[in-house]
């Protein structure tokens, strides 16, 4: 791709000590596999997989870590980089590339050309951030941390910013080339954890489906008990407040036995929900109870429920 000298050289066979040894071996074999990928980064390249070519320049980046010349890896990823819009990422990358001996070789010409370039395409985004520690992502793209000013080509782009703690918070900014914009985030705290429901709500629901359902038998049971005096009369045959009652008692007994349906239900939900950890050992929380009051009326019984939660 242009940049591209010899690697190393030969390994000097001698006497040495045994830690010099396996460095020199370290170096080699970390060389030799940079040698692989930059062959392989090249060709990825060539068949048009930017993406593939710059990860395979990027590894070889940290193998020829120390190495003088790995500022040419620099130019090989610039390439990549410009060919995948990255253009700030790019620039970057041609201005390592001079400033740590890319100055000194043939490519200076192209890439100082490149940089003039680049920098008429970048516009530049200043933010303010109301808490410390966060990334910045723009257009769903890590660019870094902690940065207060970034560049990015001209045009619309979605700007993020992320923190532990705190909810994200994204703006659309349009930055023309070689303009700067300004854009301020305030960041919200992220919610207390949901910790769960109060195990008396369950056993209070619970409470109530029980209630209701004796209840409800217990009314089912009147009505039974009453149709059953009626039938045993020869001829069978009852009063108009007979039957009145009757359809009154296994009226309620429908209602209740519907309540405690719904009670029931509703304490599978609670359940679901519960935090079953316990309480604080030095509280005593209050059990729930559930009261039932019946209490004698002009025409029947009449029936209450209550308790504490």
């Amino acid at each position: 791709m242009g940049a591209r000298r010899p690697l190393g050289g030969d390994v000097v066979d001698g006497p040495r000590a045994s830690a010099e040894s396996e460095a020199a071996e370290s170096a080699a074999s970390r060389l030799s596999e940079a040698r692989e990928r930059i062959a392989r980064g090249e060709q990825l390249y060539a068949d048009g997989n930017y993406e593939a070519a710059l990860a395979e320049f990027s590894e070889t980046l940290e193998l020829l870590r120390g190495h003088q010349l790995r500022y040419l890896v620099l130019y090989n990823m610039a390439k990549c980089q410009e060919r995948l819009f990255l253009y700030d990422a790019a620039l970057a990358s041609y201005r390592a590339f001079l400033e740590q001996g890319g100055a000194f070789t043939e490519q200076e010409g192209e890439v100082r050309a490149k940089i003039d370039m680049l920098d008429g395409l970048l516009g530049t985004v200043r933010i303010s951030v109301s808490v410390h520690g966060y990334e910045v992502w723009v257009d769903d793209r890590r660019i870094g941390e902690n940065l207060t000013t970034f560049l990015v080509p001209g045009g619309t782009h979605k700007v993020e910013v992320r923190a532990p703690g705190y909810v994200p918070a994204q703006q659309e900014v349009q930055v023309a080339a070689r303009a700067e914009r300004s854009l301020t985030f305030e960041l919200e705290r992220l919610a207390e954890e949901f910790e769960g429901l109060s195990p008396a709500l369950f056993w209070s629901a619970t409470g109530v489906a029980v209630v209701a359902a004796g209840v409800g038998a217990g009314f089912g049971i009147r009505a039974l008990s009453q149709r059953n005096d009626v039938d045993a009369r020869t001829p069978p045959l009852g009063t108009d407040d007979e039957a009145s009652d009757i359809r009154k008692s296994a009226l309620l007994a429908d209602v209740m036995f519907g309540v405690a349906g719904a009670a029931a239900i509703t304490a599978v939900i609670f359940a679901l929900f519960t935090d079953w950890g316990g309480e604080d050992e030095d509280a005593a929380p209050a059990e729930p109870t559930v009261r039932l009051n019946l209490a004698p009326t002009r025409g029947g019984v009449g029936l209450g429920l209550g308790g504490t939660f």
